[in-house]
């Protein structure tokens, strides 16, 4: 066969592996709008600048990767209907970083992610409400709430600290934030001075921040939501080293620093559910770093809660890399079960046909000189 033969075969070749390939979709359904905007933006630019990578390499089983949105404002009531839609026009294999606890909880209350077979992989909570029955195809890549708690309380009793104070929503996610200190007081020996409550949509917390004060604890537990830590700091006004203060993952230290000064924040205490994203511990961790370079991403700092992002991200690709040439929700939902004793480049998750608690990672870190934490 004479030269120009065999460039005619291998064009034919490619043109009928194009015909043949396939457009494999990955969903996230998210406040793109709404009070979650700006952190959901970079989320999105992380997963799309990873999943163009990946097609620039000739995508996975000869299939290109392709991530489609939906914006539920951050509105539980309209989540159900955000995720009926994407399914249904879509035809989406997975749902990845998803965000909001009552949002979630509609998927497992409405059964709408059992109906479809479809995994949701890597939800922004840690709330024990979408971990119990009808969770099945929610597989979690953080430790829960309850966990992110008895690590601070493990802390607290570990350097002496006997008197703690809390602060903390009054609702669904406050109830179980005292059940699991109630617990950790118990098991660590240490006394609650004080349970010091806010309703939710609440902006004023002065008086919180005076009551609190005036207990005299030598910690005091900030388990708000992000925004209301962010508002309390504003006005806590005790003087250094009056207690010390500790938060879970979702507040971040660039916002806290933002909101209530840099100097006012630092030596906050604030669980991490995911390593150091600056570290070398894994070489998952090193790969983030590399890939925070890429100049689609330049103005975006690192963060936990970015890493978080681009693990999801990783390990949606690999469940569908094992799902073959033809995915569906269901051999995804497979793939992601299998992942038992797996290590996404280094870092272990460990996902079984029972089991959807993929990682049990847990640190401490603390707010520093320009919001960078120190782990």
């Amino acid at each position: 066969m004479n030269s120009k033969k065999i460039v005619a075969a291998m064009a034919a070749s490619l043109a009928l592996g194009l015909a043949n390939a396939e457009e494999v979709k990955i969903g996230c359904v998210s406040g793109i709008t709404g009070p979650l905007a700006l952190t959901t933006a970079d989320v999105l630019k992380v997963t799309t600048t990873y999943l163009d990578q990946v097609n620039a390499k000739g995508g996975i089983n000869g299939n290109q990767l392709k991530l489609v949105l939906r914006d539920d404002g951050y509105d539980p009531k309209k989540t159900v209907g955000m995720v009926e839609d994407i399914v249904a026009k879509d035809h989406v294999v997975v749902l990845v970083n998803g965000a909001g606890t009552a949002n979630t909880a509609t998927l497992v209350k409405t059964g709408t992610l059992n109906k479809y077979k479809l995994p949701l992989l890597g939800v922004y909570s840690g709330s024990e409400a979408i971990r119990g029955p009808g969770s099945d195809q929610i597989f979690h890549t953080r430790a829960s709430y309850n966990d992110e708690i008895m690590k601070i309380a493990r802390h607290v009793s570990t350097i002496g600290l006997k008197r703690v104070a809390v602060f903390y929503q009054d609702d669904g996610f406050g109830a179980d934030v005292l059940a699991s200190l109630t617990k950790a007081s118990q098991q660590y020996n240490f006394d609650i001075v004080l349970k010091s409550s806010y309703k939710p949509g609440e902006r004023d917390f002065a008086a919180n921040a005076k009551q609190l004060i005036a207990s005299k604890p030598q910690a005091i537990l900030l388990m708000g939501v992000p925004e209301a830590v962010y508002r309390f700091m504003k006005v806590y006004d005790a003087p250094t080293g009056f207690a010390q203060l500790y938060a879970l993952s979702f507040v971040s230290p660039k916002g806290l620093a933002e909101f209530a000064g840099e100097e006012k924040v630092r030596g906050i205490g604030i669980s991490q559910v995911v390593p150091n994203p600056n570290s070398s511990e894994f070489a998952l961790s090193r790969e983030f770093k590399n890939f925070m370079q890429t100049p689609s991403l330049k103005g975006i700092t690192p963060s936990p809660f970015l890493f978080e992002a681009y693990l999801n991200i990783r390990l949606a690709v690999e469940a569908i890399k094992l799902s073959g040439p033809h995915p569906t929700p269901e051999k995804v939902t497979q793939s992601l079960s299998s992942m038992h004793d797996y290590k996404l480049a280094g870092y272990p998750i460990d996902f079984t046909s029972t089991n959807r608690r993929g990682s049990s990672y847990l640190d401490i870190a603390v707010v520093g000189v320009n919001a960078r934490l120190s782990y």
